[in-house]
C-alpha cells in the first residue's frame, strides 16, 4: 500500500525529500566557511574539507537523482537510508575533528532525528534504524572523544528516548494519514471510473436508439402514415426508417378466422389445437 501511494503521489513526495536534502547540502557548504575561519591547523581543515565534500557530493547526487526520477523507483528507500547514515557519519567526524561541545552535538542530534522522522520520507524500520544509529553514535562519540562522564552518558540515553518516541509518533501519524489518503483517493478513483463506464454505456445506448416523437398523421382507412414531405408510407416502412425496430409478418387470430374460417384445413387445425 505504501509503494502504491508513493507511485500515486510521487511528484509531491519527491519534492519534499529533494528540498530537505538540498537544505542539508546548503548547511554543509555554509558551515565549511566557518571551519576555514576558526580552525587554524591546515591538516584539520583538509580533513574537514574532505569529510564535508564527501557528504556534500553524496547528498547533492541523491537530490538530483530523486529530482530527475519521473516515477517511484525500487531503490528509493535504500538511497534515503544511505543519506541518513552518511549525514550521521559526517556529524560524528565533524564533532571529533573540531571537538564540538556536547551541547552542539545534542542540538544536532535532536534536529536531525526529527528531520529523519518527518521530512526524509523513508520507511519506518529504516528510519528507526538510522535514528538509533545516530543517537547511540552521538553518545559513543561524546563518551570517547568529548570526555562524557558516566552520569552524562546515562542522561544522554534518557534524553534520546523521548526524542525518538516523539519522532516515532510523528512518523506513525504521517504514515496513517498517507494510507487513509491513498485509500480515499483510490476509492474515489474507482468510483469515478465506474461512473464513467456507466455514462459511456448510456451514451452508446442512446446513440443506437431512435425515438419517434410528436403526432403521426395516419390514414383512417388503410393505416398509412404521412411523412414530412407529404408522402404516404406503409406503417411498418415508416417505423423501420425512423427507428431501429424491424417487422416480421404474421397473422392474428381474428384475421385468420375472417380469411380462412370456412376452410376445412383451418377447422381441422383448430379442432386439433395446432392453430
Amino acid at each position: 500500500m505504501e509503494d502504491a501511494f508513493l507511485r500515486f503521489t510521487w511528484k509531491d513526495n519527491k519534492t519534499i525529500t529533494r528540498n530537505t536534502l538540498l537544505v542539508i547540502v546548503f548547511l554543509t557548504a555554509t558551515f565549511f566557511i566557518r571551519d576555514i575561519i576558526e580552525v587554524k591547523n591546515s591538516e584539520t581543515v583538509h580533513m574537514l574539507l574532505f569529510a564535508r565534500m564527501g557528504v556534500f557530493c553524496f547528498i547533492l547526487f541523491s537530490a538530483i537523482y530523486i529530482h530527475r526520477a519521473t516515477s517511484y523507483f525500487s531503490r528509493y528507500h535504500q538511497l534515503l537510508l544511505c543519506n541518513q547514515i552518511i549525514i550521521s557519519l559526517g556529524i560524528f567526524i565533524l564533532t571529533v575533528v573540531r571537538k564540538m561541545p556536547i551541547a552542539n552535538l545534542g542540538v544536532n542530534t535532536i534536529l536531525f532525528t526529527l528531520i529523519y522522522f518527518q521530512f526524509i520520507n523513508n520507511r519506518f524500520h529504516y528510519t528507526v534504524f538510522s535514528c538509533v544509529f545516530f543517537g547511540f553514535g552521538a553518545i559513543l562519540t561524546s563518551f570517547f572523544f568529548l570526555d562524557l562522564s558516566l552520569s552524562d552518558f546515562i542522561a544522554s540515553i534518557l534524553f534520546l528516548v523521548p526524542v525518538n518516541f516523539l519522532g516515532i509518533t510523528i512518523l506513525r501519524s504521517i504514515n496513517q494519514s498517507r494510507r487513509f489518503e491513498y485509500l480515499a483517493l483510490s476509492n474515489l478513483k474507482e468510483t469515478n471510473e465506474e461512473k464513467e463506464k456507466v455514462i459511456q454505456e448510456l451514451r452508446a445506448t442512446l446513440a443506437e436508439v431512435k425515438i419517434l416523437r410528436g403526432f403521426l398523421p395516419i390514414c383512417a382507412s388503410c393505416k398509412k402514415i404521412r411523412d414530412d414531405k407529404g408522402y404516404w408510407n406503409q406503417i411498418e416502412a415508416y417505423i423501420e426508417k425512423h427507428s431501429e425496430a424491424q417487422f416480421s409478418h404474421g397473422i392474428c387470430q381474428d384475421c385468420a378466422e375472417k380469411l380462412y374460417g370456412n376452410e376445412e384445413w383451418f377447422k381441422r387445425g383448430k379442432k386439433e389445437g395446432t392453430l
